[in-house]
């Protein structure tokens, strides 16, 4: 079954808007300073990086939960367990990925999940799902979490 991704929340979409104007301005004052198109560049190719690694659609079939890109997919084992994301999730630290640029992407750790993997477009709570998964825990953002946990049920009593 496919799940689209939440909208973005208005923090994303604030802090691609910036990191996109902000490359283009580079790219715009290196031609009268050449010297400024290095990090004009660099700048553009982790915007490209990061626009490509962004989360379009989640996936659940009998292999798992497969997290589909603009370019690629990363396929987890079987669900385990799915639980709503309720209050406060705490002081989280992220290991590596992206904060905020398109998505939210990358290894993450606290207290309450040890080390996950979250791939949301939104920071909204209402809209994220952790699931448990046979290889490690996933943050995601389906854009209709309540459908994505109905069909589930079906799907694994079915």
């Amino acid at each position: 079954m496919r799940y689209e991704t939440a909208p973005m929340s208005p923090v994303i979409k604030v802090i691609t808007t910036i990191i996109v104007a902000l490359t283009a301005v580079l790219l715009a004052i290196s031609i009268l300073r050449p010297p400024v198109f290095i990090p004009a560049m660099l700048l553009g190719l982790v915007t490209l990086g990061c626009y490509l690694r962004a989360p379009v659609a989640y996936y659940v079939s009998g292999a798992g939960l497969t997290v589909r890109f603009h370019w690629g997919r990363k396929t987890f084992g079987k669900i385990v367990k799915v639980s709503r994301i309720e209050g406060s999730v705490g002081f989280t630290l992220r290991l590596w990925g992206n904060g905020g640029l398109f998505a939210g992407t990358g290894i993450f750790w606290n207290r309450t999940w040890g080390i996950f993997r979250a791939y949301v477009t939104t920071s909204n709570r209402s809209n994220l799902l952790l699931l448990e998964t046979e290889t490690g825990n996933v943050l995601i953002s389906p854009a209709n979490p309540g459908d994505f946990l109905d069909r589930l049920e079906l799907q694994q009593s079915g």
